[in-house]
């Protein structure tokens, strides 16, 4: 099957997913862009966070569509799997506190 066959005959929720990354996609090279053309600062900073943003929701989507399909339809949740699930939890969340070197 091709790729463009495996992508039309995908559930719904992940080309919703595909587009979503798509977009991201566009954002970063947008900012790729930016850059080359000398944008401020300021405009590439806010359009970073808002790449950030996006990838962050992805997560949080895939996360859940994990949860869903893969511990509530098993009946009892392997510990195994939970541990890796909040390793990754750890992994993808956002750092607070973060100072920048030099400050």
């Amino acid at each position: 099957m091709s790729l463009i066959e495996r992508i039309d005959n995908m559930p719904p929720q992940q080309k919703a997913m595909l587009n979503r990354l798509k977009r991201v996609e566009g954002q970063l090279r947008g900012i790729q862009r930016m850059i080359i053309n000398e944008k401020s600062c300021q405009e590439i900073l806010l359009q970073l966070s808002a790449a950030r943003k996006a990838m962050q929701n992805a997560c949080i989507e895939i996360l859940k569509g994990y949860v869903r399909k893969c511990l509530a339809e098993s009946g009892t949740p392997d510990m195994d799997e939970l541990e890796r699930l909040i390793s990754t939890l750890i992994d993808i969340a956002p750092i607070t506190g973060e100072t920048i070197e030099g400050s």
